[in-house]
């Protein structure tokens, strides 16, 4: 039996569309956020108490893309780009793009916007991690002239990573930095089904 834990928010969307995409069955147990807070048994399943969490048999794993990986590649998906494609290489670019790239100042952000203090540094701290989202979303835009996906023209899990950040964008309340083609993109990846079913269910 395939079981994850989700949380509303968190990178668990990623690992629940995934399996709507494929038509995979799960058991998946939705947590209140946070679940190191509000679910303090969870911690015997994940000690750092973050989620998502895959667990199939004697398989556990804990990083979102992992999973999305994992499982994709183990239903023959086409959200895997094939070692031998052309397309391999931007699919790799893009997939780590939205965990590393795009994340790192997004989380930066995140946490500092927490601490309440209107200290220079703070400010300058946060205006320059705004400067880097704006920097990288740059690099969005254009990769996406052209194209309605990141990769192989068609949905991958590049698309799946980056949709998290891009998810972050807006609750950060960051929309004025996408450019046209990068909104139009948030728009259609959240249009789909699957993506619709996976929300309802994380």
């Amino acid at each position: 039996m395939l079981t994850v834990y989700s949380a509303p928010g968190t990178r668990a969307i990623r690992v629940i569309w995934v399996l709507e995409e494929i038509g995979a069955k799960a058991e998946v147990k939705s947590m209140p956020y946070p679940p190191r807070k509000h679910a303090p048994d969870y911690f015997a399943v994940n000690p750092t108490g973050m989620v998502p969490v895959l667990i199939e048999g004697e398989v556990r794993l804990g990083e979102s893309m992992a999973i999305c990986d994992y499982l994709a590649t183990k239903h023959g998906s086409p959200l895997v780009v094939a070692p031998d494609d052309p397309e391999r290489a931007p699919f790799l670019e893009w997939l780590w793009y939205g965990e590393s790239t795009l994340m790192t100042p997004l989380s930066r952000l995140n946490i500092v916007r927490q601490v309440d203090s209107k200290a220079p540094a703070v400010e300058a701290i946060m205006a320059g991690a705004r400067d880097h989202i704006a920097q990288r979303l740059k690099m969005l835009e254009e990769r996406l002239d052209g194209r309605d996906f990141l990769a192989a023209g068609r949905l991958t899990l590049a698309d799946i990573s980056v949709s998290y950040p891009l998810y972050l964008v807006g609750q950060l309340g960051l929309d004025a930095l996408l450019g046209p083609r990068s909104a139009a993109y948030r728009d259609r990846l959240r249009a789909r089904p699957a993506y619709q079913r996976a929300v309802a269910i994380a």
